[in-house]
Formats: structure tokens, C-alpha cells, sequence
């Protein structure tokens, strides 16, 4: 079953295996680690000994480090992928979490779904737009594409701008002039 929680594909195995794990705890329990999860993704900060304490007695180490990656994985997943609330709620039931569960993790999960969204979007790799400046075709043992590239954002002068050459050979270049036009389709 495909999930938007895990970006349209299947659940992995090893959040199947820690559902029952998760069982174990109380509604308020799970209510607390999702909190402690989103700080710790927010602010960096996570308070350990605070968690054992909270789930002294319910869990051992290592089932209490399989409950914090488990939720960490949908708290994240769900903010990476616009989940919304009711889709989160729905998702987890389907994979087996109990009903007061799933709406212990859903409530701070949508208090703070900005917050994490807007977190993510600064931590994801951003690479500086790059233009097509020429090209050429050259005709010798084989065609090749020869493309000049040029960084098409303001770059001060002492910090330099990207010019670059890429050699194409003839097959691999219609394979992404072919990509290039699904791509422009797909977005209009």
C-alpha cells in the first residue's frame, strides 16, 4: 500500500516491525516524545534522560530508541511531504497505530508543521541557478554536444562566478533534451 507519509511509496519494513513497539506506550506518552522530537528538530536540544525518565518502566533502551526514530520518521516525513493532519491521522491507523495514538502524534505535529517545514526548507541544499550561455556541436569519431554554462545569479566580483564547459556525447545529450521537455511539460 502506498502512502503519501513515506512520499507515495510503501512503508519500510522496519516502521512496520516498530508499530506494536509504539503500542506500548500510552497516549501521553507518545504525546511527550513528539514534542521532545520537534524541539530537537527545531532547536537542536534533546533532553534524554528527561525521555527515560517519561518512559521509565514501558520500554528498554533499545525499544525506546526504535520508538524515537519511528516518530522522529513520521514527524519528518509527514512536514518533508505536506501531509496534513487528517491524511497523518488516517496513514497511521492504516499502518496500525491505535486511534488515541495517532492523535497524540497528530496534535503537535500540525502545531508546529510551519515551523518544521520552514526548518527543512533552510537546512536542504541549494545550488545557484545555472544558464545554457552557448553551444556547439563537434563532428569527429563521434558527435558530442560541447555546452557553456554560466551562473545567471549577481555574483560580486570578488567572490567570482561559475563558468563551466560539459561534453555531451550524442545519445546522452538527446536523452536530456528529451528529460528537459518532459520536465517543462509536466510543469505547465
Amino acid at each position: 500500500m502506498k502512502f503519501h507519509l513515506c512520499g507515495g511509496l510503501d512503508a519500510p519494513d522496519w516502521i512496520l516491525a516498530e508499530i506494536t513497539t509504539l503500542g506500548k506506550l500510552s497516549p501521553v506518552q507518545i504525546n511527550q516524545l513528539t514534542l521532545y522530537i520537534i524541539q530537537h528538530i527545531l532547536e537542536g536540544c534533546f533532553d534524554y534522560d528527561n525521555v527515560e525518565k517519561l518512559i521509565s518502566g514501558s520500554l528498554g533502551p533499545s525499544d525506546l530508541k526504535a520508538c524515537i526514530a519511528t516518530l522522529r520518521f513520521f514527524v519528518t516525513n509527514a512536514a518533508k511531504f505536506d501531509v496534513d493532519e487528517d491524511t497523518l491521522s488516517r496513514e497511521l491507523q492504516q499502518l496500525g497505530l491505535p486511534k488515541e495514538h495517532t492523535d497524540s502524534l497528530c496534535r503537535p505535529y500540525s502545531d508546529s508543521k510551519g515551523e518544521l517545514q520552514e526548518k527543512f526548507l533552510q537546512e536542504c541544499l541549494q545550488l545557484p541557478t545555472l544558464n545554457i550561455d552557448g553551444w556547439q556541436v563537434r563532428i569527429g569519431e563521434g558527435k558530442s554536444v560541447l555546452l557553456h554554462l554560466k551562473n545567471s545569479e549577481f555574483v560580486k566580483k570578488d567572490e567570482g562566478s561559475f563558468n563551466g564547459l560539459v561534453y555531451l556525447a550524442e545519445d546522452k545529450f538527446r536523452i536530456l533534451l528529451q528529460e528537459l521537455k518532459m520536465a517543462r511539460s509536466m510543469m505547465k
